[in-house]
């Protein structure tokens, strides 16, 4: 990859699951968890239901297994907004610019995947061009916060219940400012 590609708007983002019930945590602000106790980092309670009767275990699971469609459909609808932004159609978009990412899923504490891209706008031909004037890391993020609210997948109908996935509110999206990604 071509070092002029660390001045390409880019965002570091971070997707998660929805909600399935209340589970233990570390909030950020400092309280103790909704059980009232301070969990230490390595408390194995931590990410297990508050009260197990009533937390989703199956659309936890299946959430999981669709992830992945989850994602893909995301990417279709990231680069609908990004053209729409642009004032282009997606065909045309191709032509001034490429949508870029590289993501890792992983488990969070409660076992839900969630995701963390660099989402980047480059030129028509990938890391090799630059992006148009228009390609900015706040018409990035603003593309990417519109198509998650978006991004559906139905799932099955499991006992007369059917499934829809979404990601979570939890979204997080950070312009990456630096080579060396430390602002």
């Amino acid at each position: 990859t071509p070092e002029h590609v660390a001045t390409h708007p880019r965002v570091f983002a971070t997707f998660t699951a929805p909600s399935f019930g209340p589970v233990h945590n570390r909030p950020s602000s400092g309280r103790p968890c909704r059980c009232g106790v301070h969990h230490d980092q390595d408390d194995d309670t931590l990410g297990t239901p508050l009260d197990p009767d009533t937390y989703d275990y199956e659309a936890a699971v299946l959430w999981n297994a669709h992830a992945g469609a989850l994602w893909r459909r995301f990417s279709v609808y990231l680069r609908r907004e990004v053209a729409k932004r642009a004032g282009l159609s997606q065909r045309r978009l191709r032509d001034h610019a490429r949508v870029s990412f590289a993501k890792v899923a992983e488990y969070q504490k409660r076992g839900a995947v969630h995701f963390h891209a660099v989402i980047r706008l480059d030129g028509p031909s990938g890391g090799d061009t630059s992006p148009p004037p228009w390609a900015t890391a706040e018409l990035l993020t603003d593309a990417i916060r519109t198509a998650t609210t978006k991004v559906r997948v139905d799932g099955p109908t499991i006992d007369g219940r059917a499934h829809t996935f979404t990601f979570g509110r939890q979204l997080d999206v950070r312009t990456i400012r630096s080579a060396d990604f430390n602002e």
